[in-house]
């Protein structure tokens, strides 16, 4: 081995280090969606949303250290679909049936509503692992990635989950104990109507996960102007998620992404070239492409 190949040759330690890191990020993600999972269930479902906020947080960090150790691998991907399927579309499903199902005095509980809720939990859910798999394909065939097609899977968790968190927060005491800091909206209660329309809210983000629609990715505007904004949103959300402090705040820069460039993504030009890949492969071919069984193979000769 010359001395040129020794000086660039990366000790076996570090290269270890450097793919765990994002993926204990990831990891960590999917901690706290277990956790949101464990809180809904004991009933503490403001800290099962917060949780899910948290796991959205930790899911845009994964990305950023596995490109800035230069730690990205084929491994981190599938487990970070795995953690955003279990963060975005179990937990905030299992958190809304049984929050519904513990406050009858919503109206949600049983009969038709009930069921509305049960359906839009499992649409819910078939959306975001239809996302997810269409994301990992797109993935394969190099589609570019400054646009998504159908609403990410975290943002769609995230903000079913801030609203969530902004109408429980002034639901009143037979709802929640106090939380998120002063109430900044003074006496204001969350109508009892304003319930009824999550599951209507949550079929509506099933639909709009597994759709083509286009959709800019957050912090790739080309304007320095708006990145400067969008980015200045981004670091305000994280300092008041992580502090658990005025969801009614937090609604605001996400509902307006994807309300503003839902409708960008299917009207500007610069949008309209990109096609979302196709989910069956366009023809069928001699290699069959399935999951290699070798361990689960029985030799013939024995």
């Amino acid at each position: 081995m010359t001395k040129a190949k020794a000086a660039i040759e990366i000790p076996e330690n570090y290269r270890f280090f450097r793919y765990l890191a994002p993926n204990a990020v990831t990891a960590a993600s999917m901690v706290f969606g277990m956790i949101s999972l464990i809180s809904a269930y004991r009933g503490n479902y403001d800290l099962a949303a917060w949780m899910i906020i948290y796991a959205v947080f930790t899911d845009r960090l994964d990305g950023m250290v596995a490109r800035l150790v230069r730690g990205t691998s084929e491994f981190g991907v599938n487990m970070d679909s795995f953690a955003d399927f279990m963060n975005f579309g179990i937990a905030p499903s299992f958190l809304m049936f049984t929050f519904f199902d513990a406050h009858p005095q919503l109206g949600m509980h049983d009969g038709w509503k009930q069921w509305l809720v049960i359906v839009a939990c499992i649409a819910w859910v078939l959306g975001a692992v239809f996302r997810l798999a269409r994301f990992n394909v797109a993935a394969e065939d190099g589609v570019p990635t400054k646009i998504f097609f159908g609403v990410p899977t975290t943002l769609a968790g995230g903000l079913l989950m801030i609203w969530f968190l902004a109408f429980l927060k002034y639901g009143g005491p037979e709802l929640s104990e106090p939380f998120g800091g002063r109430q900044l909206l003074g006496d204001v209660t969350t109508p009892r109507g304003v319930w009824a329309w999550f599951p209507i809210g949550m079929l509506l983000g099933a639909f709009l996960m597994a759709s083509s629609l286009r959709v800019l990715k957050v912090g790739t505007t080309a304007r320095r102007a708006t990145t400067v904004f969008v980015l200045f949103n981004v670091v305000v959300g994280y300092l008041l998620g992580f502090a658990q402090l005025f969801p009614e705040l937090l609604v605001i820069a996400p509902t307006t992404w994807i309300v503003v460039f839902l409708v960008w993504g299917q009207v500007a030009k610069s949008a309209r070239q990109f096609h979302a890949p196709p989910i069956f492969p366009r023809r069928d071919d001699d290699k069959l492409n399935m999951r290699p069984q070798e361990d689960m193979a029985v030799d013939d000769e024995e």
